[in-house]
């Protein structure tokens, strides 16, 4: 990989930097896992010295939060759109989902491949994926709260088993590409997935 481009300035050089090695990252990760990559190995594909790796990281670890800190990954997990009914709030993350698969499947098999790593008690990443995966479910709760007031979900539901119901389809989604790879078309996998939850528990069409 070609050096950083001439001209640039500092931070722009350290954004560059920062970006080809998260990139790096999610390549090694698809391949080998977390935990056998290396961050010497993360340098090399980057293009970068092992010296400059540890110069600006320290640790492998650092390099993860960094990639849980880019923007891709906080995209996963939206933040509520106020114009938006609690529904759609609730299974937003299908669509970013979605977008992320069509831009850049390297880097969502990626996330998807350490989330299943966390399994682990072990798992160095299990801590910081647990986290993240509490923000996720906290955000589909909000929407079916939030629905229930709007209209946009049927106020009989019983919230904690409809969070568990979309949080498990989504990681069970996961795992059939990971598995299965360009054989599970996961976009419309996904489309149907968010289709039969806001058809479960939206509100119940009149029967004519």
């Amino acid at each position: 990989m070609p050096s950083p481009a001439r001209g640039l300035t500092q931070p722009e050089r350290v954004e560059l930097s920062n970006r080809r090695l998260v990139q790096a990252a999610a390549e090694l990760i698809t391949e080998k896992g977390w935990e056998a990559t290396t961050a010497a190995e993360i340098g090399r594909r980057a293009g970068y010295s092992r010296a400059m790796v540890h110069a600006r990281y320290g640790s492998k670890d650092a390099i993860l939060e960094t990639m849980l800190a880019d923007g891709d990954v906080q995209r996963l997990l939206p933040a509520p759109v106020p114009e938006a009914t609690g529904m759609e709030n609730a299974v937003a993350h299908f669509l970013r989902i979605e977008e992320m698969y069509r831009h850049d499947p390297v880097f969502l098999r990626a996330m998807f491949v350490m989330t299943f790593e966390a399994v682990k008690a072990t798992s160095p990443v299990r801590v910081l994926l647990h986290k993240w995966f509490e923000r996720g479910v906290e955000a589909v709760d909000a929407g079916l709260r939030l629905g229930m007031t709007d209209g946009s979900v049927r106020p009989d539901i019983d919230i904690d088993r409809a969070v568990n119901d979309i949080s498990a389809a989504g990681f069970g989604l996961a795992f059939h590409w990971i598995v299965l790879g360009e054989r599970y078309e996961l976009d419309r996998e996904l489309a149907f997935a968010r289709e039969r939850i806001v058809r479960d528990y939206g509100p119940r069409r009149r029967k004519r």
